[in-house]
């Protein structure tokens, strides 16, 4: 990483809930832009203030950096390794020659510090921030730092990094969308949706920071990157797309609210709205869908208030929304363990659905370490298609197939299982 660091001043103060410090420092950077150079000062501060004050909160900040570097090196050859099979294909290795293989990830390298960046998380542990007297002089970058970090988050840290520490689930992913109808968002003296949304997203997202469950590690909201591989996600089959490792073993939270317009009287000075929508959470690697909840119609009135008054109301009621399915959700990801396995099962040569029945309840009581859920993709007289969710090795499921012979119903069959590139095929073979 091309930094060096010429001056640093530093106070802290440590608190219940933050850690507010104030930082003065000058750095060779590697950038001419004054936007990442804003990052990379933030980054800077923040792993300066984790240094200050690791010691009173029983960390070791040498052994945090560490760890920190060890696992960030881990992560980036696999960021590669994928990368490439993503832009070449899977057997990109045998595919490109040495010299234009080295090209490519020479293009790679040269994003590895701002990867580093977003790996550390250290941005995202930032409640508020603040940068005055920012100057450059040669490719030096000087700056005066104010930062309100988020304890919690910044224990939380601690304890990944130094333990390793992982739980069933990495992360809750957070997307909103407000779609209007029968207004624009200038009509409420706003700019776009994001002015709308972005104080709702921070208020759910509080509510699910004090109230993660114990088997989530953390919850955060879909920045632009993620919205890049959501769109891609969204529209690609879970086969055909590679899960990068920041959003494995994660959960996307989509919350849609309808808001409609349906009266305006200028006479009374009175606008009212009614919405309604859906949340859903699902687990990325899978697409397994852990909860659905239907929003019901709301209606509100709001009568001689001026505009900052109305979007206050209405941000207030839209918040209160999704609150049933938010705890909802919070209680079945409390029972359940993460899926990290998807396995596509096509059934085949059967007589009548009791057959097929049959089966699946064979294959969830034979093996119950698996965890495994199935259900039924598509269903003709030909075949059955069968999506499989279960915690573990892919070997131990081919196992479970293989161990599974026969299956006794108003015939007897032999079960034949083919696994092929794509999924594995049982056919029930009358005797």
């Amino acid at each position: 990483m091309k930094i060096l660091y010429l001056v640093l001043i530093l106070l802290s103060h440590v608190s219940l809930a933050q850690v507010v410090n104030s930082v003065e420092l000058s750095a060779k950077l590697d950038t001419t832009s004054e936007e990442a150079a804003k990052k990379e000062l933030q980054h800077l501060a923040v792993l300066k203030s984790i240094e200050k004050i690791a010691p009173e909160l029983g960390y070791k900040f040498d052994e945090f950096m560490q760890k920190l570097d060890q696992q960030f090196s881990v992560y980036f050859e696999a960021y590669k390794d994928r990368s490439a099979q993503e832009k070449f294909g899977p057997q990109y290795k045998t595919i490109l020659g040495e010299t234009e293989r080295q090209a490519f990830l020479e293009t790679l390298e040269k994003e590895r510090h701002n990867n580093f960046i977003k790996f550390s998380r250290t941005l995202d542990i930032i409640r508020s921030s603040s940068i005055t007297a920012m100057a450059r002089d040669s490719d030096s970058w000087k700056a005066k730092i104010e930062l309100d970090l988020d304890k919690i988050k910044l224990e939380r840290l601690f304890r990944k990094t130094l333990s390793n520490e992982t739980k069933p689930f990495s992360k809750i992913i957070l997307i909103s969308e407000i779609d209007p109808f029968q207004f624009v968002w200038t009509d409420l003296g706003l700019e776009s949706e994001k002015s709308f949304l972005k104080p709702l997203n921070a208020s759910w997202l509080n509510w699910l920071n004090e109230n993660l469950p114990s088997t989530v590690e953390e919850v955060s909201s879909c920045d632009e990157g993620c919205q890049i591989f959501f769109s891609k996600w969204t529209d690609s089959h879970i086969d055909q797309i590679s899960i990068p490792p920041e959003f494995v073993n994660g959960l996307f939270l989509r919350i849609n609210i309808a808001l409609k317009k349906i009266e305006h009287d200028e006479s009374l000075e009175q606008s009212t709205f009614e919405w309604e929508g859906r949340a859903l959470l699902q687990d990325i690697k899978t697409k397994r869908i852990f909860g659905s909840y239907v929003l019901s119609m709301e209606k509100r009135s709001f009568k001689r208030v001026d505009l900052k008054a109305m979007n206050s109301g209405l941000a207030s009621s839209l918040y209160r929304t999704p609150m049933s399915a938010l705890k909802q959700f919070n209680r079945k990801i409390e029972e359940k363990i993460g899926f990290n396995r998807v396995s596509r099962l096509v059934v085949k040569g059967f007589r009548h659905f009791g057959d097929l029945h049959t089966y699946i309840e064979l294959l969830k009581t034979r093996e119950p370490s698996l965890g495994l859920e199935i259900f039924l993709d598509s269903f003709t007289k030909e075949e059955a298609k069968l999506a499989c969710f279960y915690q573990g090795e892919e070997k131990s499921f081919t196992d479970l197939l293989s161990g599974i012979k026969e299956l006794k119903s108003s015939h007897s069959y032999a079960l034949v299982n083919e696994i092929t590139e794509v999924h594995n095929v049982i056919k029930f073979v009358a005797e």
